[in-house]
């Protein structure tokens, strides 16, 4: 009877053992898992091509569903060309709500004439958000001055971009501006990015822009209070009292070390000065902020000055190489000057030509003087790992009655965003089995441990760096080619792996 009784009592401590090993178990699973959902950046997006919709109510042209697994900000961006009736205002917005908010909560559009009936637009918005499901929309609506029939056609793109927080930093600020004095150069919009390593920062500024006759308004993302001459602007200008709405989109992408870095919207009445120089300006100003060997991305500034596009041309070039399967966000925005007559067709694309529709925007000029429109286009492209090249295209197209030459400032950008990095994890291995040191180090670090094992580095975007074969504990691992900032470090033995974070200074 004692005996037995000893057994029952082991049998319950090794189950209690169990029970408390499988609990330590799952709870580093769950941080482990935890550490890999904060690597997943989600993108989502939804070419646009509506056809003679009626839009007498608001009215949701795109939508998609993010489901995050952690808390982080999300971009959301509409953007690409409206054709409507003269005599309505299309106003076009996105949002986290079926539904769209007055000023910097939306752009507009008018058209000039039945022979100009497409305008340009974009609209960016960043919400804070929670992990689980999230849906965001691009909703049109006729609007205040509805004259015509209601019915437009939009041709665009819906793009929501997730970033966990702790991966990089965005940073926004909505600008709401109500006549304010732009005779001089003047800060409408103001963010600040504290980076912890070498970086670059992507910096955008779109909205609508409300402006007196006879002015011209200039408006950038600028890394000072000012501005620079051709693509480091776009410009707008009213074309009569009622027709004083613009929409505007400018791009900017800047080297910075580590610190803190202000960035800003800038807006200023120049040359032509004819009217009061009084402006309303609602929009966005936000600045993305990438640090040196976390993703792949390109960026090209592009200066066309008079140049011929009666066939198809290639004005901006990027190439990226990615490390694995994943999403390009290609964006091209800035201004083009035009002849009266003609219509130039402005595209993001993977290859050296463009679309029909939501593949395209098009913009004319109004007058001689009326000759320069503000643009944004943005397409997302699945891609497998390797080389990949993207163009800025621009073609004189269907409207040819000018030159044919137009001149075009702006930017292209390409930001690559890699599948989803669960495969990091797999049988996991006790949290005590090894140890990191010295962490954070500078140059090198060694790992404590009883085997031989294999070593791979991941980014925090889940890209494997560097691979370290059949090493030995306390043996020092040399990372001097490795940039300051956080990474996993992956250590696999025949019984399994575990992965811990690195800080590299």
């Amino acid at each position: 009877m004692e005996s037995q009784l000893v057994d029952i009592l082991t049998k319950l401590k090794l189950n209690a053992e169990l029970k408390m090993k499988k609990k330590i178990l799952l709870s580093i699973l769950f941080s482990l898992t935890s550490t890999i959902a904060m690597l997943a950046q989600i993108v989502a997006f939804q070419g646009i091509s509506k056809t003679r919709i009626n839009l007498s109510s608001s009215t949701v042209v795109g939508e998609v569903t993010i489901n995050p697994q952690v808390a982080g900000k999300v971009i959301v961006r509409f953007d690409g060309d409206c054709s409507t009736d003269v005599g309505d205002r299309i106003v076009l917005a996105a949002s986290n709500t079926p539904n769209w908010g007055t000023n910097d909560g939306s752009v507009s559009v008018e058209a000039v004439s039945n022979d100009i009936p497409n305008r340009p637009f974009s609209h960016t918005r960043v919400y804070d958000v929670s992990p689980g499901s999230n849906t965001f929309y691009a909703i049109a609506q006729n609007y205040v001055e509805t004259d015509g029939s209601g019915i437009a056609s939009i041709y665009g793109s819906l793009t929501v971009e997730f970033v966990p927080n702790g991966v990089y930093t965005v940073t926004s600020d909505n600008i709401s501006q109500v006549q304010i004095d732009l005779t001089t150069k003047t800060v409408v919009g103001q963010v600040a990015v504290d980076a912890n390593t070498s970086g670059k920062v992507i910096v955008h500024f779109d909205g609508r822009c409300i402006s007196d006759v006879g002015d011209r308004i200039v408006l950038c993302a600028s890394n000072t209070t000012s501005w620079t001459s051709n693509d480091g602007n776009v410009a707008v200008e009213a074309i009569d009292t009622d027709l004083n709405r613009n929409s505007f989109s400018h791009t900017r992408v800047y080297d910075v070390t580590a610190g803190s870095h202000a960035f800003y919207a800038v807006a200023q009445n120049y040359v032509e000065t004819d009217g009061s120089g009084v402006a309303s300006v609602y929009g966005t100003l936000t600045a993305v902020f990438i640090p040196d060997g976390l993703l792949p991305f390109a960026y090209s500034r592009i200066v066309e000055v008079n140049t011929d596009l009666t066939n198809v041309k290639t004005v901006g070039q990027v190439s990226i190489n990615a490390a694995t399967s994943g999403k390009a966000i290609v964006h091209f925005d800035g201004m083009c000057n035009s002849d009266e007559g003609d219509m130039i067709v402005l595209a993001a694309s993977d290859t050296p030509d463009w679309a029909v529709n939501d593949g395209n925007i098009s913009v004319q000029a109004v007058d001689a003087d009326l000759n320069h429109n503000s643009f944004s286009h943005t397409r997302v492209y699945d891609i497998n790992a390797g080389y990949h090249t993207f163009y800025a295209v621009a073609h004189n197209y269907v409207e040819t009655a000018g030159s044919g030459v137009a001149s075009i400032y702006g930017s292209l950008t390409v930001e690559f965003i890699p599948d989803a990095t669960s495969t990091i994890i797999d049988n996991q291995l006790v949290e005590s089995a090894f140890n990191i040191y010295p962490n954070p180090c500078s140059g090198s670090f060694c790992i404590e441990g009883a085997s031989t094992f294999n070593c791979e580095i991941y980014n925090m975007a889940g890209n494997k760096v560097v691979t370290f074969l059949n090493n030995r504990a306390y043996s020092p691992f040399n990372i001097e080619n490795l940039p300051s900032g956080s990474y996993l470090v992956k250590i696999i033995t025949d019984e399994g792996s575990l992965i811990k974070k690195l800080i590299v200074e």
